[in-house]
């Protein structure tokens, strides 16, 4: 017993030294706020899709130099490992000392930010970091949401508890109202699980039934979880960092690949007659563009 509790210890002690844990991040506030300065001319969104962790300050700082125009940062699901804080801890730490902090961010809950099993639950990392509106159809606040700037509402969806038939009949009962009274806004969509999947095996029966034509409406969908880019007007499939996986879409998309990628998003000054959303795909690695979808307004 004495040999198997000093084993215990020992394997504690590599542990720590093999692989650490982050020291408290230096972070000027509680939450990664989602508040927007409301720019004055146009507005310009840095789209990020699966990260797992795995982008560096050094990659947000690049991600910054980049896109220094950017007045705001949208994550679509999977920005942190599962269920540990080391991860949030690991995420803040980054981000906090990043090029990117001090900007709004937008993020959709992906799942791996939610516990496995049965009853999944979404950790309370997610709460603690991410300060949301609490305007969406579900108990939980914060997961399902909606954000306005004077030209685009955000609407985000929390595909995880969709499972339940009464949270996705409350969800796309909300979903068609918070569309309805978008007014002249775009209207952009923000989920994890794809409607329209891209990669082999991923395809969700039930979301693509219950969502399909519902956000046929919308402006865009950009959703992540597939590891994969794809685009088929107008829902896409964004990968930042995620380990790209096998493609085999559900139908022939307009343009696909594996590398992981990053989006820019754009909208026209509200004075500029005819206003229209730009959206461009970049390569991570190199910043080489491989995608535009230009979206005139309904």
């Amino acid at each position: 017993m004495l040999l198997l509790a000093g084993g215990a210890i020992l394997c504690a002690i590599r542990w720590q030294a093999w692989f650490g844990m982050p020291p408290e991040p230096q972070w000027t506030g509680d939450t990664i706020d989602y508040v927007f300065p409301y720019p004055s001319e146009g507005t310009t969104i840095l789209m990020l899709g699966d990260i797992h962790n795995r982008l560096t300050q050094t990659d947000y700082d690049t991600l910054a130099a980049r896109v220094p125009e950017a007045d705001a940062v949208a994550q679509i699901g999977d920005w942190m490992e599962r269920g540990q804080e080391y991860y949030r801890q690991k995420l803040l730490r980054e981000w906090s000392l990043s090029a990117l902090m001090g900007l709004p961010v937008i993020a959709c809950p992906g799942n791996h930010e939610y516990s496995k099993g049965v009853n999944k639950t979404i950790s309370p990392a997610w709460e603690h970091t991410f300060s949301h509106p609490h305007n969406g159809p579900i108990d939980v606040p914060g997961v399902s949401y909606y954000v306005d700037l004077p030209q685009i509402r955000f609407i985000v969806i929390d595909t995880n508890p969709l499972v339940r038939l009464v949270d996705l009949t409350r969800t796309l009962t909300w979903l068609r109202v918070a569309m309805h009274d978008a007014g002249d806004r775009f209207i952009v969509v923000m989920m994890h699980h794809p409607v329209l999947s891209a990669g082999k095996g991923r395809h969700n029966p039930l979301i693509h039934a219950a969502f399909r034509h519902a956000l046929g409406e919308a402006d865009l969908v950009i959703a992540g979880h597939d590891h994969s880019y794809m685009r088929h007007t107008p829902f896409v499939i964004l990968n930042t960092a995620g380990k790209p996986r096998q493609q085999q879409p559900l139908i022939a998309p307009e343009v696909t690949d594996t590398v992981p990628v990053y989006g820019v998003l754009k909208i026209t000054d509200a004075e500029t007659p005819n206003p229209n959303l730009q959206f461009k795909v970049y390569r991570l690695d190199d910043a080489a563009l491989i995608d535009s979808l230009y979206v005139k307004h309904n």
